[in-house]
């Protein structure tokens, strides 16, 4: 038992069959899932005639183009019309589809026999080619049993693949978030939490591995319930970390316009109170804060990100890359 597997793929062809229905490879067999047995034989050929009871033998059991596997017998000779083929057919019973010259088999027949799948030799002579497009050619075994093994176990590897196709492919996400302050240094006890970008339905809390990476196998069987899905970081806690009187007097300084802040961050980390702007209320919290006179920014931000979050789109499986930049509320000047 023997046949040469290809790693070209199987070039799409159409034919027009003895009963005058066109069947077109990939259309109507491999996309469908179904594995194609293809017998480029002649109709005076005596090999061809004798092994036919057996090919129709092997196609019975194969479910007789009914289930996933259809053979083609398509015609190597000039010579053979469609209404020759027929004949062929008849005599043998057999049933599945087949042309001659006219129909378009002998232009198959051409595109096989070359130098890329190699010559054809011998008549019959058989391909198999499962929904993968993989092309098994010469299959073949010594003897007439020794072909109709070869045969059933090309259809048979061919099958095993076709189901190996149809099982579902699990998507995987890989998320690589690269977290470090204005400083650029590692931002250590961060939490994440995954959510819909509307803030509504279902939110979890994930855990990113020590290198910053979160795999996530099948989006939707894991997070269910999610629309247009972010994740954002947080840090509480701590809110003196880094923030002293000098960061009140940068403030100042900006307010007065004798020391405008040079760096975006600046802004960010002075606005305690989260309302977009920066004002001497921002360094009255700051000194209160310090003073313990109050617990903590109004706010409640200890630490804000940018960006404040991060879109994953849950259709679109594979690796994302991010970098976030953690601000410490409060500290201006980068203690």
């Amino acid at each position: 038992m023997s046949s040469t597997v290809f790693s070209q793929t199987a070039i799409d062809f159409t034919f027009t069959d003895t009963q005058g229905q066109e069947h077109t490879l990939y259309e109507d067999y491999l996309d469908e899932g179904k594995t194609v047995l293809i017998d480029f034989f002649f109709v005076d050929c005596p090999p061809c005639n004798t092994f036919a009871p057996h090919l129709k033998e092997i196609y019975d059991d194969w479910g007789s183009g009914q289930e996933d596997v259809e053979f083609f017998t398509l015609s190597s000779k000039g010579w053979d019309s469609n209404a020759d083929v027929e004949g062929y057919e008849q005599q043998h019973g057999h049933t599945n589809p087949g042309a001659g010259e006219d129909g378009g088999a002998l232009d198959i027949y051409f595109t096989y026999h070359n130098s890329e799948f190699g010559p054809i030799s011998g008549s019959p002579h058989f391909i198999v080619i499962p929904p993968n497009g993989t092309v098994f050619k010469d299959v073949d075994g010594p003897g007439t049993q020794g072909r109709k093994d070869a045969i059933n176990s090309a259809i048979t590897e061919a099958v095993e693949l076709t189901d190996f196709i149809d099982e579902p492919i699990i998507d995987t996400f890989i998320i690589n978030i690269n977290l470090k302050d204005t400083k650029d240094e590692v931002v250590n006890n961060i939490s994440y939490t995954l959510m819909s970008s509307d803030g509504t339905g279902p939110s979890y809390p994930i855990t990113l591995d020590p290198n910053g990476q979160l795999v996530i196998i099948d989006f939707e069987a894991t997070f269910p319930g999610l629309t247009d899905p972010i994740i954002t970081p947080s840090k509480e806690g701590d809110f003196l970390n880094g923030v002293f009187t000098t960061d009140i007097i940068f403030i100042l300084r900006h307010l007065l316009g004798i020391q405008p802040f040079t760096y975006d961050y600046q802004y960010i980390a002075a606005d305690v109170s989260n309302d977009g702007n920066v004002t001497s209320a921002d360094m009255s919290e700051i000194r209160k804060t310090i003073l313990e006179q109050q617990d903590g920014f109004s706010s409640g931000l200890s630490w804000t990100f940018d960006p404040i979050s991060i879109s994953i789109d849950q259709m679109t499986p594979g690796t994302y890359n991010f970098d976030i930049e953690g601000i410490k509320m409060g500290d201006v000047n980068r203690h």
